[in-house]
Formats: C-alpha cells, sequence, structure tokens
C-alpha cells in the first residue's frame, strides 16, 4: 500500500508541477529579454527526483521494517474464541517511515503550490496554472484533513478502510 500511494503521488503530481515549472522558467526569462531553452531532460529531472526520495525511503522501510499483518479480534464468544476478526497491515516503525514520506511529498507539494501561485497571472494559451493550483490545493486539503482521520479512525476497521480509500482515490 505505501508503495502504491508514494509512486502514484510522484508520477501524478510531478505531471502537474513540471508544466507549472516549465512555463514559469520561460515567463521569467522572457521579462529579461533572455532566450532560454527548457529541455524535457530540464523537466523530468523534479519528477525523478521526487521518485527518487521516495523510493529511498520505502527501499529502507522495507528492507528494516517489513509490513506484517496482523489479525485483530473484534469479538468473542462465551469460550473465548474469535467471531468477527479483520486483518491489517503493520510495522513496529511505520510512524517514522510514514512522516518521512509526508514530508517529502507535503514539502513538495508546498513548493508546487508557490510555483503554481506565482504563474497566476500568465496570460497564454499554455496556462493552465489556476487549475493546476487548485488540484494541488485540494490534495493539500485533503491531505490535512484526511491523515489524521485515517489516525483517529484505527480501531474502526470500516471507517478507517472508507476514509482510506477516499483519500488515495482525491490524492
Amino acid at each position: 500500500f505505501p508503495w502504491l500511494l508514494a509512486t502514484g503521488f510522484s508520477l501524478t503530481f510531478s505531471a502537474l508541477f513540471t508544466k507549472t515549472y516549465r512555463i514559469n522558467q520561460i515567463m521569467k526569462s522572457a521579462a529579461t529579454f533572455k532566450r532560454v531553452k527548457v529541455t524535457p531532460r530540464d523537466v523530468i529531472k523534479p519528477m525523478l527526483m521526487l521518485l527518487m526520495l521516495n523510493t529511498i525511503v520505502l527501499t529502507v522501510w522495507t528492507v528494516i521494517d517489513p509490513l506484517h499483518r496482523e489479525t485483530v479480534s473484534v469479538d468473542k464468544d462465551t469460550f473465548f474464541r474469535d467471531i468477527e476478526t479483520y486483518g491489517i497491515c503493520s510495522s513496529d516503525h511505520a510512524g517514522i517511515f510514514l512522516t518521512i514520506l509526508c514530508i517529502i511529498n507535503l514539502g513538495s507539494l508546498l513548493f508546487a503550490l508557490v510555483q503554481a501561485y506565482m504563474a497566476r497571472k500568465i496570460s497564454t494559451d499554455l496556462q493552465e496554472s489556476s487549475y493546476i493550483f487548485l488540484a494541488m490545493t485540494l490534495i493539500l486539503l485533503v491531505s490535512f484533513i484526511g491523515i489524521p482521520v485515517v489516525a483517529l479512525a484505527q480501531d474502526n476497521a470500516a471507517a478507517s478502510y472508507f476514509v482510506t480509500a477516499g483519500l488515495v482515490f482525491v490524492v
């Protein structure tokens, strides 16, 4: 689950970020009457950097403290046999690694929001930064609301699953 969420976020988010970054570079050089050539290699660097950082953290997490399945008993009968159970994946130091991943991804999201805000008044046919800004703001707000709700709903499997699925869908 963390692998899919982090790599999916990196790929989706970097597509939004690189377009805004490219437009900002072109318009900044045009304001100073300089000619600039923004190559696809220049645009792909932020995506590869974000993907590499996420991959390094996830690889270290998988090697040091891999996820393992735990079965949680919800209800027992009079003979203390499990009536209702559910399974979760957990690791001993998941909080540390999730915090590092959140810092990396939310930090890059904030940087991209700044880029989109700087490009908000550029009037060209290629300029969609206001829509990109709205999409990234939605991702940020859903993350700030959804992550604490997931943490609070850990004891209720159905609520935790519902909120996690919603987060994955939106983010």
